[in-house]
């Protein structure tokens, strides 16, 4: 099914057969006995959110699409917001939230469509589309990809078992993201098998206008401006090293130092915070949505039905 072309009338039918298959109309597609919570509700994730918008924007075809249909330079993290605001939603929402988010998600991405306008040799086809298949694994990609790498930095690492149910379950989340299922790596080896190929091709070119993205949400107005150098250095070392070299972002010894103790840190003061510090406010009010007995339940439902 390629939803590129899908009228969202098309889309809005492929989320409720998604709905009635996999969600619970309270706790939604996941559930509180899901990784997915357990990844997701963790705000020091926001750190490695930097890493995936900066992985984004190394394909051209994003990069443009931001330059063009949002204000990155006065507001940088508007369109990271809105991402983080669609993944919590779609995640900890019930059903109808969660497929009402996913579907705004595919309407604004029907509107975001150009060109590449930097001069790219090795790209023969400039046009671009939000919703073309390729460039909404790609996204994706780098959203799970980073908030895996984020929790181990950050939490006690995840189980084996636990990082294959991360993957099965967000593969269901890719599928609402729009993702048709034959661009879905089937298993988890497969995707980063995927991801070593995309960042050894050549669709990634980090053009002057994904620099120019770079820049802005490196030095954006979200953070103090005492805790930008530190927030820049954890982004620049969790950055695959080509692109990070790309990019042109410094990676001197100084850099990787203080990279190593800001993480040490941050593990270490992670552990001794309260949830509603740690937690994100979606993740809050899910958790706190239903009593101990019902969430276990709609948990081994869904992951029954997960599991299928």
């Amino acid at each position: 099914m390629e939803h590129a072309a899908d009228p969202p009338s098309a889309f809005r039918q492929h989320l409720q057969a998604l709905g009635e298959r996999f969600a619970h109309p309270t706790f939604g597609f996941f559930g509180p006995q899901s990784v997915a919570w357990k990844v997701n509700r963790e705000a020091v994730l926001m750190l490695g959110g930097m890493r995936a918008l900066l992985m984004q924007v190394a394909h051209p075809k994003v990069a443009q699409g931001v330059a063009d249909h949002s204000r990155f330079r006065d507001q940088p993290f508007q369109r990271a917001m809105s991402t983080f605001r669609a993944v919590h939603t779609i995640v900890f929402g019930s059903q109808q939230e969660a497929v009402d988010m996913a579907y705004r998600v595919h309407c604004v991405h029907n509107r975001v469509q150009g060109k590449v306008v930097d001069p790219i040799p090795e790209l023969s086809d400039t046009s671009y589309s939000a919703n073309d298949p390729d460039l909404l694994m790609w996204v994706f990609g780098t959203l799970f990809d980073s908030a895996l790498l984020g929790y181990d930095q950050y939490l006690p690492r995840l189980r084996a078992s636990e990082r294959t149910r991360f993957y099965k379950e967000s593969m269901l989340f890719a599928r609402l993201f729009g993702v048709p299922d034959d661009r879905i790596p089937p298993d988890l080896y497969a995707f980063h098998r995927w991801m070593d190929d995309m960042l050894t091709g050549s669709e990634l070119v980090v053009t002057p206008t994904a620099r120019e993205i770079a820049l802005s949400l490196l030095d954006g107005i979200v953070f103090p401006a005492i805790s930008r150098p530190l927030h820049s250095i954890l982004a620049a070392g969790m950055l695959p090293d080509p692109l990070r070299e790309a990019f042109g972002i410094p990676w001197g010894r100084r850099s990787q130092i203080i990279y190593g103790a800001g993480t040490q840190s941050i593990r270490r003061l992670i552990g001794r915070l309260p949830k509603r510090i740690r937690w994100i406010p979606a993740a809050i009010a899910a958790d706190s949505g239903a009593s101990t007995h019902s969430k276990k339940q709609a948990g081994r439902r869904w992951h029954e039905r997960i599991r299928r």
